[in-house]
């Protein structure tokens, strides 16, 4: 391999397109999958079946929670729990460094929504912030998300919740298989939502999951999740078809025996991403919250661009040269996207906005080859190495268009 980057007329590192993602269900689509979905057809009983009831048993014994919920998505997931939990039209404080699903299922139940800012080592919600918030007694509610699949700390967020008489209600949409001190996700505030859409480590190709040990929350949500409406056809809440098919909860019940393997994989592919670019100036990873353990649902890391060389966009289109594909999750950040200026108002988060600006994801997956990794952390080098002339190039190509 030598040392010019493709950008600049050099061999991609790579052959071929390298996603950011790489789906597991090509792996689990074994005979004995294929025949439970044969036979789900065959039944007719496409949705309403024993399928999605085994998965969720599956789930709820592999979290160590009393009541797991399957449905249609992860959004569906925390519009119902929230409705379920009483919480329509309060305040809600969420953070503005995620997918706007999270504000938008506060949104669908009428909340006001409040904005926090992020920590900038573990990209969770900022504990400082969030206290500054909770003087506002009117908050009725926190709905912190595991950034990546990492813990947010969630001791010292339920303190404060008890503190100030607010509800905790968790996006844990990239957080099935991490644990928090010792203790799976699923366990924490009220309930907490995992995403099964096929970006996510464990995946049943869409679908989400309410995890709560309140008995409760667990049969509105059932009951919610099919137009809220009883046997006899009396609809006593205002629900959704908020269903999973159970072609998806045969296809999360191939994969679940899986995702300890997975989580452990991506632990140690990010070590070895991290010990790749350690001597790259400009470059910090994602930090893990303490006494955590992380899915790693997305590597994430910073580009300062004094630094590195050159800003987060240039590493992107410089990798791209080189056959590798990347993300800049979260930008925008929600409170600035064009639906939130308008429900909320302009407002300033400046860690979110820092981080937001530098943020980049490198290709992770289930299953990684070594050596595609190794070629992805010698792009990014070999880039920082020749930054100068990569700026140069990518400038005048702009000014080309």
């Amino acid at each position: 391999m030598n040392d010019i980057p493709a950008i600049l007329g050099g061999t991609p590192v790579l052959s071929e397109m390298a996603g950011i993602v790489k789906p597991s269900i090509s792996d689990y689509t074994t005979p004995e999958l294929m025949d439970r979905i044969e036979g789900i057809l065959k039944s007719n009983m496409v949705t309403n079946g024993v399928t999605v009831k085994e998965l969720e048993a599956a789930m709820a014994d592999y979290l160590g929670v009393d009541h797991l919920v399957a449905v249609s998505s992860c959004t569906l997931g925390q519009t119902l729990a929230i409705a379920a939990a009483g919480l329509q039209g309060k305040k809600m404080i969420v953070p503005s460094f995620t997918i706007a699903a999270t504000a938008n299922a506060a949104y669908w139940n009428r909340c006001e929504i409040i904005f926090a800012d992020l920590d900038l080592d573990t990209y969770n919600m900022s504990l400082d912030h969030l206290e500054e918030l909770l003087v506002d007694d009117d908050v009725a509610a926190i709905m912190p998300v595991h950034v990546f699949g990492n813990p947010v700390h969630v001791a010292e967020i339920e303190a404060l919740a008890v503190r100030h008489g607010a509800t905790v209600v968790y996006d844990a949409a990239q957080g099935f298989g991490a644990d928090y001190h010792e203790k799976r996700l699923g366990n924490n505030g009220l309930f907490e939502v995992f995403s099964g859409s096929p970006t996510k480590h464990f995946t049943s190709a869409e679908g989400g999951f309410v995890a709560t040990n309140d008995e409760k929350l667990a049969e509105m949500v059932k009951l919610a999740r099919n137009y809220g409406v009883l046997p006899n056809y009396d609809c006593v809440i205002p629900g959704l078809n908020a269903r999973m098919p159970e072609i998806n909860a045969a296809i999360g019940l191939a994969i679940l025996p899986g995702t300890d393997e997975f989580t452990t994989n991506r632990n140690r592919y990010a070590k070895m991403y991290q010990n790749g670019l350690a001597a790259v100036p400009g470059i910090t990873f994602q930090k893990i919250t303490p006494g955590s353990y992380s899915t790693y649902n997305y590597l994430g890391l910073m580009v300062e661009p004094t630094e590195f060389g050159m800003t987060n966009r240039d590493l992107e289109a410089a990798l791209k040269a080189e056959n590798i594909a990347t993300k800049v999750y979260y930008h925008p950040p929600v409170h600035q996207q064009t639906a939130y200026v308008e429900i909320v108002g302009r407002q300033t988060l400046p860690n979110t906005e820092y981080l937001a600006d530098r943020i980049i994801c490198l290709p992770l997956y289930n299953h990684m080859d070594s050596g595609m990794l190794e070629s992805i952390c010698a792009a990014v080098r070999r880039i920082h190495a020749n930054s100068d002339d990569v700026k140069k190039s990518l400038a005048a190509k702009l000014a080309s268009v």
